[in-house]
C-alpha cells in the first residue's frame, strides 16, 4: 500500500470518527429533554420514544422530565408546556412543524394561572389553555426539583386531582376512564414545534 492510499484511509477515517461523535452528542442532547417518565405507587417507568398510549391506575401519579432552568432575569424563559384534552381530536390538531401560535392551547398568553399554592392542584382539562410548568427556585416553582443535572434539572409535575367541567375530583373519584395529553418542550425557545419537542400521549385509566 502506498503513502497516497494510506493518506486516504487515515482522512476517511478521521471524517468517520468525527461524525460518530457529532451523532452520539446530538443523541445525548435530544434524549435530556426527550425523555419522559410516569411515576406511580412508588414505581418510575420512563415512557420509551415513541410511545403513544399509557396506561395508569386509578390512583395519584406524577409526570417526570427534564428541562433547563427558567430565568425571567435573562428572558429565558424554559418551561414545559402540558394540554390536557377530552376529545381525541384536540390531541390530532397538535403537530410537529407548526407554530405554537397557531395553536389555541399553546398560544402566547394560553398558560393557566396555577393556584394559589404557587402550583396546579388539578389537572385541568381545556382545549383553548396548558399548564405552563416551570422552576425558577424554591421561592418560585409549578414543579418538584428532583435533581440537577448540569444545565438540566429533573422536574416532577404531581397529578392527584382532575378539574373537568367545573368539577373538581380526586383520581380515585374519576368517571373517566381515558383522556389525553400533549407534553411540549421548545428547548430552542423559538415558537415552533420541532422533532423531539412533542409527545403526545393516550392515558388509559385502569
Amino acid at each position: 500500500m502506498n503513502n497516497t492510499n494510506k493518506l486516504h484511509i487515515l482522512i476517511i477515517g478521521i471524517l468517520v470518527l468525527t461524525q460518530s461523535c457529532k451523532s452520539l452528542k446530538n443523541a445525548t442532547n435530544e434524549s435530556k429533554t426527550a425523555e419522559i417518565t410516569l411515576y406511580q405507587n412508588g414505581n418510575e417507568k420512563i415512557i420509551p420514544k415513541g410511545t403513544s398510549s399509557i396506561a395508569i391506575n386509578k390512583d395519584q401519579f406524577s409526570l417526570r422530565f427534564y428541562n433547563k432552568k427558567y430565568n425571567s432575569v435573562t428572558e429565558k424563559y424554559y418551561a414545559t408546556q402540558i394540554g390536557a384534552f377530552i376529545d381525541p381530536n384536540d390531541l390530532e390538531k397538535i403537530k410537529v412543524g407548526m407554530k405554537t401560535q397557531d395553536l389555541p392551547c399553546f398560544e402566547l398568553g394560553s398558560g393557566m394561572a396555577p393556584d394559589t399554592s404557587g402550583k396546579y392542584e388539578s389537572l385541568i382539562f381545556n382545549n383553548s389553555g396548558h399548564h405552563y410548568l416551570n422552576y425558577e427556585n424554591s421561592d418560585s416553582k409549578r414543579l418538584n426539583l428532583l435533581k440537577t443535572e448540569k444545565e438540566y434539572r429533573k422536574l416532577e409535575f404531581e397529578i392527584n386531582r382532575l378539574y373537568l367541567n367545573n368539577k373538581d375530583v380526586s383520581m380515585r373519584e374519576t368517571e373517566l376512564s381515558t383522556f389525553y395529553l400533549a407534553i411540549l418542550i421548545d428547548e430552542n425557545l423559538n415558537g415552533i414545534i420541532e422533532k423531539g419537542e412533542l409527545t403526545k400521549l393516550t392515558v388509559d385509566i385502569k
